[in-house]
């Protein structure tokens, strides 16, 4: 049912219209009707508007009927409704010519006998549409109150997105910016079969942060000003969501603070406020940091965490200092990592693909990772984290490393042990190698520390180094020529390799 005004074809039901007759334009009958004019002037421009049922007795063209054609394709472009003539008095008749163009257009001609008078057709038509629009404000004024009680009530977005279906009598759905399903009513709904639902933003903050979906060809006047009422509480809903998860992200920050500063508090304390926060007890904890020469985008981390987060159906926490970007994932205890398609993989590998995906812009970062611990011993991921991004610089580690502290453990130590005893050492071993690259500006250290983390392979050697596989050769031939090594010696290769970490620890 149309609520702001009435069909044509509702209006020739009147009891003052049952002697009226359609002349023409049949197809049109269920044009809406929104008010009744009369027409003293042939001009039309400027003053009628969409919706009327235009009445006259053809006074002001009675010299020249012709124009009467031109008055039907004038009311059909300008979007009336219908044309009503007193033909008797003036016209005689309707020209054909009218009325063919009454045909082609779908405007309808309605010849209204002449001795109704105008009055007794304006009267009832507006009592009707004035009933219509009082019908629509109160039941406006019902949905308004019905989903603004559910919001004061906190009911939750599932119960009004399952109100706004019953109310249209269609599927609806609310999802993010990224298209996935905030909520659906029903629940099972299959959208992604839908190409081309109706559909709404959502706005909070002047930014639109989601868009409601309906499953629908077209609404009436009703349902679309239900619309406008659940747009609005849908935006209550996420705002107040909103609202509610920055005050829990602040908390969390500062629950954070307190799990890396000390006085450490209790395990007890711990577990407490972290199921408060939403932050699960039972998990393992790890730390990543992602630095660079410049802050990573928060927009672009926030995301990539965020839609990990959901697949892994977990909630980690991201803080930003300085250049960084300090992540705490967490993992179920227990939970098996696979390589499979669709199995979970660790942390470190989704955070590597972040860094590889040219896409995302993280290329030119850098992350180190600390090991699983409680939550109660966050801070000791943390520090290994920050020492695992410490030490792979040292070696030259380059953008788009990740790099795991359990991987650099034995490398941080040696930088405990006694400097004089590894200094004998390395002069020992490579100091006839280090005057070499002194004096003739060369880098033989670095091709053969490159050369010994890549397991004696020549090609990823080269392509560390941005040279050529020969040139690495020529090299290895040189460093064998001035130290005299068996660079196939596998205890050979080890001392070496302690020497030069401990070398480019020490200088970096």
């Amino acid at each position: 049912m149309n609520t702001r005004g009435i069909t044509l074809r509702e209006l020739l039901q009147l009891p003052i219209l049952g002697t009226a007759t359609v002349v023409s334009g049949e197809q049109g009958l269920d044009r809406i009707v929104r008010f009744v004019d009369i027409m003293e002037v042939p001009d039309l421009k400027g003053w009628i508007s969409e919706g009327v049922m235009l009445l006259t007795t053809a006074y002001s063209i009675r010299h020249d009927p012709s124009l009467l054609t031109e008055l039907v394709y004038t009311l059909d472009k300008l979007g009336a409704a219908a044309l009503a003539i007193k033909p008797a008095r003036f016209l005689k008749e309707i020209p054909q010519a009218a009325i063919e163009a009454s045909n082609a257009c779908g405007l309808p001609i309605v010849e209204i006998p002449p001795e109704i008078p105008y009055t007794n057709i304006t009267q009832p038509v507006m009592e009707l549409l004035l009933g219509r629009q009082a019908m629509l404000l109160r039941r406006a004024e019902e949905v308004y109150r019905t989903l603004t009680t559910m919001v004061l009530e906190n009911s939750g977005i599932q119960a009004v997105s399952d109100n706004v279906a019953d109310f249209l009598k269609a599927p609806v759905a609310l999802v993010d910016t990224q298209r996935s399903i905030i909520v659906s009513s029903p629940s099972n709904f299959d959208w992604s079969q839908k190409t081309s639902p109706l559909n709404w933003n959502i706005n909070v903050d002047k930014r639109t942060v989601a868009r409601l979906l309906v499953d629908k060809e077209k609404l009436d006047d009703m349902e679309e000003v239900g619309i406008e009422q659940a747009r609005l509480v849908f935006a209550l809903e996420l705002m107040r969501k909103k609202v509610a998860e920055d005050t829990e992200f602040r908390l969390r920050g500062n629950f954070i603070d307190e799990l890396l500063t000390p006085p450490l508090p209790s395990r007890h304390e711990v577990e407490r406020r972290a199921r408060q926060l939403g932050m699960n007890p039972e998990h393992k904890w790890e730390v990543a940091v992602i630095e660079g020469d410049t802050a990573p985008s928060e927009e672009t981390v926030n995301r990539l965490l965020d839609r990990e987060a959901r697949k892994r159906g977990v909630t980690p926490h991201v803080e930003y200092r300085s250049s960084r970007a300090v992540l705490f994932l967490p993992t179920p205890e227990g939970r098996k990592f696979t390589g499979a398609a669709g199995g979970e993989e660790p942390w470190a590998s989704t955070l590597e693909s972040w860094l590889h995906d040219k896409s995302e812009g993280l290329g030119a970062y850098r992350t180190g990772i600390g090991t699983p611990e409680d939550l109660w011993n966050i801070h000791t991921s943390y520090n290994e984290a920050r020492k695992a991004l410490s030490v792979s610089k040292r070696l030259g580690q380059g953008a788009g490393a990740v790099t795991q502290y359990e991987e650099m453990e034995v490398y941080h130590l040696l930088e405990g042990l006694s400097r004089q005893g590894f200094e004998v050492l390395f002069e020992r071993k490579l100091g006839k190698l280090l005057r070499y690259d002194q004096e003739h500006d060369s880098n033989m250290l670095l091709t053969f520390y490159h050369y010994l983390e890549h397991r004696g392979s020549l090609i990823d050697t080269a392509s560390s180094l941005y040279i050529h596989r020969n040139s690495v050769k020529y090299r290895l031939e040189r460093i064998r020529d001035i130290t005299g090594f068996d660079l196939n010696d596998p205890r050979e290769q080890f001392v070496c390799h302690l020497c030069l970490i401990y070398y480019y620890l020490q200088e970096k």
